[in-house]
């Protein structure tokens, strides 16, 4: 059966779940064919198969997470240092479980101003959020929501850990980065059973601001992740982005960033590595709304064995949006012939002052390079192995020290040292 076939029963019987936990009653929640499921007739959805999701049992969910382990470097922090992760309680706390100190520059917001879409329908106007921000709103909790004032950067490390299957977990976070502060923000989201999880991010960035955000997603092959961002910037903000994504039976990434009036900077930074029989699929979304704003983007994705990368880059460009300098970059290596790469980087322009390029690529290991290596006295199998990393390290050395710290992303890089002669 396709899965459109199999998908409004399973979502039928989700929404009521949800709805009881939330304490509606289910008419009060958009039922099933109001959400008009996405099939693979859907361009945007052609390449994504939603069944890693839809094996979930939605009257078996559950919210209970996992304590992660923290790298001493985040664990010990700092003033101006907050390291969070959730517990199964729906909680936001420190490594220790305590609620945390909050530095000067950093407070949290009233929960009543804590509404999923405020920030999304202001970066997509059509109002038509992805299905995993839909599941994120039709999901009671957790949230979490912070305004950042002040010169002095603030920096936060967020994590989530899931370690028993039939977990369900939708954090939201929203994010008021006041004007000219500066917040460092990371991410640390892990999964080692079958569980679904939907993280949705907004952010408002005021005029001057800096947002430079790095994530980590790694799951096992019967996890689901559906991630969705929502960044809105102000003229002179800067948003620089890295993201790494590894492991996951299904990972679908979806970033929007609406330069409101342009003359803002934006930078993102991608890298999927897709083996065994991981999806891993990156769908972004750059739009600018005025003259002059910059974008620099890089996506890189390994595949091996049947992984398959799937890349969706669109950058929307109106002709009020004069003088926009944007660049995007597909770069992709592919190890075996069971594994795949689709890539499309996309760029719609409508004014004629700019200066726009995209472009894609898709290779294989090069032979004369593993036998420059192999004549080194390096094995064929570890030669491969420092070819893959010195094509993850490009974006790998994008992200912060403390973030290379985390076990997870060691195991990723994990290359065995050569026998000395």
């Amino acid at each position: 059966m396709s899965t459109a076939t199999q998908s409004p029963p399973w979502l039928e019987t989700l929404l009521q779940v949800l709805a009881q936990r939330s304490g509606h009653s289910v008419p009060q929640r958009a039922s099933a064919p109001d959400w008009r499921w996405p099939t693979r007739r859907s361009e945007a959805w052609r390449f994504t198969d939603l069944r890693c999701l839809t094996q979930l049992d939605p009257t078996r969910l559950h919210t209970r997470t996992a304590s992660p382990p923290w790298p001493d470097v985040l664990r010990q922090g700092s003033s101006r240092h907050v390291a969070l992760q959730l517990d199964g309680r729906g909680h936001w706390r420190d490594p220790q479980g305590e609620p945390p100190p909050w530095p000067h520059g950093l407070m949290p917001l009233p929960s009543e101003e804590i509404t999923p879409g405020q920030v999304a329908h202001t970066v997509i106007p059509s109002g038509t959020l992805p299905l995993g921000a839909q599941l994120n709103g039709a999901t009671p909790g957790p949230s979490l929501g912070l305004q950042v004032s002040g010169p002095a950067p603030v920096h936060l490390a967020l994590a989530i850990q899931v370690e028993q299957a039939q977990t369900w977990l939708a954090p939201h976070v929203l994010l008021v980065v006041e004007p000219g502060a500066r917040l460092c923000l990371t991410w640390h989201v892990a999964a080692t059973a079958q569980a679904a999880v939907l993280p949705m991010v907004e952010v408002q960035l005021g005029a001057g601001a800096r947002l430079e955000e790095a994530a980590m997603a790694w799951g096992c092959p019967g996890a689901a992740f559906l991630g969705n961002s929502f960044v809105h910037q102000s003229p002179r903000s800067v948003y620089r982005r890295i993201n790494v994504t590894w492991g996951w039976g299904l990972s679908r990434d979806e970033p929007f960033i609406r330069q409101s009036q342009g003359q803002a900077e934006t930078h993102l930074h991608g890298l999927a590595v897709a083996r065994g029989q991981s999806l891993l699929d990156t769908h972004s979304t750059v739009s600018f709304g005025g003259p002059a704003g910059q974008l620099r983007h890089q996506h890189q994705a390994l595949a091996d064995d049947r992984g398959h990368s799937v890349f969706n880059g669109r950058v929307v460009v109106p002709r009020l949006a004069q003088q926009t300098d944007a660049s995007q970059l597909s770069r992709n290596l592919l190890l075996s012939t069971r594994a795949r790469i689709d890539t499309k980087p996309q760029l719609e322009i409508v004014a004629d002052n700019v200066q726009c390029t995209h472009g894609a690529t898709v290779s294989c290991l090069q032979d004369d390079e593993l036998f420059y290596l192999q004549s080194r006295g390096i094995g064929r199998e570890q030669a491969s192995r420092l070819l893959q990393r010195g094509f993850c390290e490009e974006i790998l050395q994008r992200l912060p020290k403390a973030v290379l710290a985390w076990p997870s992303l060691q195991r990723l890089l994990e290359i065995p040292v050569p026998d000395q002669p």
